[in-house]
């Protein structure tokens, strides 16, 4: 009887072993700010944003991301402003890891190169905080960067330290460490190339488009151009379809839906600052990301035309000048391709 209890016993625990091992991890927060996103990408929808101190539970790994729940929110962060609370979980992680990118570091490496790099002005994509913003304003005075400084290391930071990084002899990987950190705060560092901020014509002034005086015929019906959005630096190419108070425009093409809608996260009314380029000229504007009304490019899986605002224009509907459009084109003047 006796065997028979420290036999059902050993099997209790057996099975209980996996179960202990999927319990959850819990970490915290090291960064100022730290952005929480719906998916492991630097560029998906940020779900809430974190602060230093939050504690987070981490269910699972994915790269560089863990997937964590805070609040009934799940979402993804970034392993590197993440400290996992019990130690041997840490290095569980950090093995597990290693495997997978053939690295020798050990979890006590990690940590701190992690803490090192919340407190000495490097940065990478998906992070955010005031040591991107500080690498914004630099790139900005430079002539790299025409985006929003708004600490958030996204696809138009990363396109100017590259090219930064390229006019400045260092490896073009997109990543502000300590060589392009250093050079960035150098007194020789080379302002941008005409043609690296835009990767054409960079040095085009931008112009504020009047709509009712003249400005309504500089972009025909049927013109095809590039519109750049201010915050994120995507560009995607659209058509004018038609539009009298300002120009209802369509994606010129599935890849173009693709990217426009990249920029929103979803569809919306939402008024944003971006750039026109049309026949060697950029002009300060203001675009909504909601399909509506007639659609005449039949393949570009965009339900409708949506609506481009300049100064001056007015919306269909109230035929009155739309105040937060024009707030936009305000900022967009700000801005050069």
């Amino acid at each position: 009887m006796k065997k028979w209890k420290i036999v059902m016993i050993i099997a209790v625990l057996l099975c209980m072993l996996p179960f202990c091992t999927a319990l959850a991890k819990t970490g915290k927060v090291t960064a100022s700010a730290l952005n929480m996103r719906k998916k492991a990408d630097a560029d998906s929808k940020v779900v809430r944003v974190l602060h230093e101190g939050d504690k987070i539970t981490i269910n699972d790994t994915s790269g560089s991301w863990y997937k964590v729940t805070v609040g009934g929110d799940t979402g993804y962060v970034s392993k590197k402003y993440v400290t996992v609370s019990d130690s041997s979980d840490s290095k569980s992680s950090n093995k597990s890891d290693n495997k997978k990118s053939d690295s020798k570091t050990d979890s006590k490496k990690s940590d701190k190169k992690t803490e090192n790099k919340s407190s000495d002005g490097t940065c990478g994509p998906g992070d955010t905080g005031d040591a991107v913003k500080k690498v914004q304003k630099k790139l900005k005075k430079l002539g790299y960067y025409s985006g929003s400084v708004d600490g958030d290391y996204g696809n138009g930071t990363k396109k100017a330290v590259k090219s930064f990084q390229k006019r400045n002899g260092l490896d073009d990987d997109g990543k502000c460490g300590k060589k392009t950190l250093a050079k960035l705060n150098s007194s020789d560092a080379k302002k941008a190339n005409s043609t690296d901020a835009s990767g054409s014509d960079g040095t085009l002034k931008t112009e504020r488009l009047n709509w009712f005086n003249g400005g309504s015929s500089k972009i025909p019906k049927g013109a095809v151009f590039k519109v750049k959005d201010i915050k994120t630096g995507k560009v995607f190419t659209v058509k004018r379809w038609s539009g009298a108070n300002h120009i209802d425009a369509e994606p010129n093409s599935k890849d173009d839906t693709s990217t426009m809608k990249a920029i929103y996260g979803h569809w919306s009314w939402k008024r944003r600052a971006v750039l026109v380029k049309y026949d060697g000229h950029v002009y300060a504007a203001s675009m909504n990301g909601m399909p509506h009304g007639t659609q005449t490019i039949k393949d570009n899986n965009f339900d409708g035309h949506f609506c481009i605002h300049f100064y001056g224009s007015k919306t269909h509907g109230t035929k009155k000048v739309d105040e937060m459009h024009q707030n936009c084109v305000a900022e967009a003047m700000k801005h050069t391709w």
